[in-house]
């Protein structure tokens, strides 16, 4: 994506400062589910809580360990009180920050309650969330925000486990997207994204020097505040379809996300007027006899864009293009 640059590294105001704060470690990863298979390694983690709505990729940072799942409700507020009953001591729980947006004030009080369980918050969605991490460790995956070839940071003030494992898979999709920066022509450069996707693993080693150099250039402060301005055009206009239909979005979100019925139908029809949407996510790892409103809502939920290369007019365009085939909240 075309980025802001900062004239040199570490500059105050670079993502790299954003979203290491004020936390005294950082470690730098191939990805995201590399560097949390590291610090569950690490710390020793035999039991880990994930959330019931989450990728697979999550799941497979924890594999080898007893894994267990809490519930979301239907706005993806994680379920404390149903938490809190079951956690021991020495448990790890990973909970994600939904498309950037943080958690409300009943899981900062479980958070705070149990200081003998390791806290880890899935930023990887999140730009910037609009207030200071609430995890023990904060974890971000810059492949999910800035069309960067790989990349997973650690962010905490306990000691972090050195990336180990082999490097990250060659970043061969980029010069292909690199030459359509707008995105209109994905037949170009999609399916090579695909594939490296999958290449990423638990094994996957240090981030590479120019996607580190990235984190450490860019200006943090013009992605956010075109990406609040975009999720606030799109709730004035979306209130019937949005995931939170009263959010004031004080956090930078990845994407904006809405419910629909027929949700595959309105992904194709927007794709044939170049509105490409993401959806997160078709197949979740948990059980759907235990957590049936999590995948209720795998089957409701479109990403729209709305990051920091679009502004007024694409969002209107966005929305018009909704409108126009039909697009219905969920019965």
């Amino acid at each position: 994506m075309p980025l802001p640059l900062v004239p040199g590294p570490g500059v105050d105001g670079s993502l790299w400062a954003l979203w290491r704060g004020d936390r005294a470690e950082v470690g730098a990863y191939g990805c995201g589910r590399a560097a949390l298979s590291a610090l569950l390694a690490q710390r020793r983690a035999r039991r880990v809580w994930l959330p019931s709505y989450a990728c697979a990729a999550l799941a497979e940072a924890a594999a080898g360990r007893e894994v267990r799942w809490f519930a979301v409700g239907p706005d993806l507020e994680p379920d404390a009180g149903g938490l809190s009953r079951e956690l021991a001591p020495g448990d790890a729980v990973v909970a994600i920050d939904y498309f950037g947006r943080p958690p409300g004030g009943a899981w900062l009080d479980l958070v705070a309650s149990r200081p003998n369980v390791l806290w880890v918050e899935d930023r990887a969605q999140a730009l910037d969330a609009g207030v200071p991490a609430w995890g023990e460790v904060a974890l971000y995956s810059p492949r999910k925000l800035l069309g960067v070839g790989d990349g997973g940071l650690l962010a905490s003030d306990r000691p972090l486990p050195p990336p180990f494992g082999r490097p990250s898979p060659p970043a061969t999709a980029q010069a292909d997207r690199a030459r359509d920066p707008d995105g209109r022509r994905p037949e170009r450069w999609f399916p090579a994204f695909q594939d490296q996707e999958r290449a990423f693993d638990v094994d996957c080693g240090v981030m590479s020097p120019a996607t580190r150099n990235v984190l450490e250039r860019t200006a943090a402060e013009p992605l956010v505040a075109a990406r609040r301005a975009n999720g606030r055009r799109l709730a004035a206009a979306l209130a019937d379809l949005a995931l939170w239909p009263n959010e004031r979005f004080d956090f930078a979100p990845m994407a904006f996300p809405i419910r629909v019925g027929g949700r595959d139908a309105i992904v194709a029809a927007l794709a044939a007027e170049a509105i490409y949407c993401a959806v997160h996510w078709r197949d979740l790892p948990s059980d759907p006899a235990a957590f049936p409103h999590a995948h209720a809502l795998s089957a409701e939920i479109l990403s729209l864009p709305c990051d920091h290369r679009y502004g007024a007019a694409e969002m209107a365009r966005i929305v018009a293009a909704l409108r126009a085939c039909g697009a219905r909240p969920p019965h």
